[in-house]
């Protein structure tokens, strides 16, 4: 795989910084709250398949604020549909973790002619049953223990030496996470009823030990997508993809089922 690149797109509201890796058809990841900024391992192995496209949301990490457009997730959306259209894909495997599910979800319902298969990792954006913890109310322990499942994980977490870019990075998601979706807590109450509108393929992919998003709120997004395959991922948390990266390939190596 060639060095990925970070660049700094432009878009109509503002810029987005984007990492692109790889060569091949395009699968763009959208990531959660806790995203640090990186190209994750999985990612870069996937990068040996696909055109990954990879960008801060905007208000997140490095990205603009874009603050007249978005007001909302499905604000966020919207500016990743200039994003698409801007890097000229017509034809995407969208994967989205955590939050980012919830935007890939709002996308997917704003651009279904490109989307060839959506693929949800732990996803907010549904009420669930209400067992969720409110995330922005978590010590940095809890929030730890409520993400990753393995303890090595968390003993190599807590003993790393804080990066000041990465801490200013997460803060400031954090706070646009918070305005965007705190009211009503990490889901819109309409998107369940404007699911049914999707006929493309999805697959959900959920932690065994999610703190965070509990593999209960799966059955949400079932009700809510007939035609979704949920795999339940052992021994891991909040992101089976990290934890369990092989797992999570195995379900993107699996032929994409018929659905119409």
């Amino acid at each position: 795989m060639k060095t990925p690149t970070v660049d700094r797109l432009a878009l109509p509201g503002g810029t987005l910084r984007v990492i692109t890796a790889g060569d091949g058809p395009a699968l763009v990841y959208l990531h959660g709250t806790g995203d640090q900024g990186s190209l994750l391992p999985v990612l870069a192995t996937l990068a040996e398949q696909y055109r990954i496209v990879r960008p801060d949301h905007p208000g997140f990490l490095q990205s603009d604020d874009f603050a007249a457009e978005v007001t909302s997730v499905a604000g966020i959306a919207a500016v990743h549909e200039q994003l698409l259209a801007a890097l000229g894909i017509d034809d995407v495997v969208l994967v989205g973790c955590s939050l980012g599910g919830w935007i890939a979800a709002e996308l997917a319902l704003r651009n279904p002619q490109r989307v060839q298969r959506l693929v949800l990792i732990d996803p907010a954006g549904l009420a669930g049953d209400g067992s969720a913890p409110d995330m922005f109310g978590l010590t940095p322990e809890q929030a730890l223990a409520a993400t990753v499942h393995d303890e090595g994980r968390r003993a190599a977490a807590r003993a790393a030496a804080p990066d000041p870019d990465v801490a200013a990075g997460l803060a400031r998601s954090r706070a646009t996470a918070q305005r965007l979706a705190s009211d009503p807590y990490m889901h819109d109450p309409a998107l369940a009823a404007r699911l049914g509108a999707l006929t493309l393929p999805v697959e959900l992919v959920w932690g065994s030990d999610d703190g965070i998003v509990p593999v209960s709120y799966a059955r949400s997004w079932l009700d809510a997508l007939p035609q979704a395959q949920l795999t339940v991922v052992p021994d891991a948390g909040h992101l089976p993809h990290v934890e369990q990266p092989q797992a999570f390939l195995d379900v993107l190596a699996r032929e994409v089922p018929a659905w119409s």
